[in-house]
């Protein structure tokens, strides 16, 4: 468990359900901000954790999507307008777009994972995933919604030299959590079951 100073982040070793147990056919949760009793709190499968930041070219990434939920909480509602990062110039064009970007996921003309037409919080999330884990790509493809992401998160990283580093992973292998098992015994054994 990390502790933070708005919450605290729980770590499952697997997927989960609503009723947060990490058994059965209905564990398919990865990720999630809780509410009610577990308001404050992310919740975070370990391996769905570890994956997406192995994983750089898929546009996904549990933690990113949680945190932008964590962070767009923050004025009381998910709704995909923070109001800690959106300032009002930037309000009304954020809405326009947003409904935009949507259209385009509907007409399945956009390559946005379509888990963001669900609703204006899971684009705002889905699409943060893309900005950060694919920003050149994003810039060239959505150029309009990358600035204005560029300005909400006062971020301009298709600029940044960043290096990928490619590691071998087999059945194995250590577990790159540093545990010191083998990852089929522990972040792979939902893998290898």
């Amino acid at each position: 468990m990390v502790q933070q100073n708005e919450g605290t982040i729980l770590l499952y070793p697997a997927s989960f359900n609503d009723k947060f147990e990490t058994s059965g056919s209905d564990s398919n949760i990865l990720g999630m901000v809780g509410t009610g009793y577990m308001e404050g709190k992310m919740i975070l499968s370990k391996p769905a954790l570890l994956h997406g930041f192995m994983n750089e070219s898929d546009k996904k990434n549990t933690a990113i999507h949680e945190f932008v939920h964590l962070i767009d909480k923050m004025d009381g509602v998910v709704d995909g307008l923070p109001a800690i990062l959106l300032e009002k110039q930037y309000a009304i064009p954020w809405i326009d777009l947003i409904n935009k970007k949507i259209e385009e996921i509907y007409a399945e003309t956009s390559d946005i994972n379509p888990y963001g037409g669900t609703n204006k919080a899971e684009f705002f999330s889905v699409a943060s995933e893309y900005f950060f884990e694919r920003p050149k790509l994003f810039a060239r493809t959505h150029p309009e919604l990358y600035k204005l992401m560029s300005e909400v998160f006062n971020q301009n990283i298709q600029v940044r030299n960043m290096k990928k580093m490619n590691q071998k992973l087999g059945r194995n292998s250590p577990c790159p959590c540093g545990s010191g098992l083998k990852f089929k015994r522990c972040c792979g054994r939902v893998h290898y079951n």
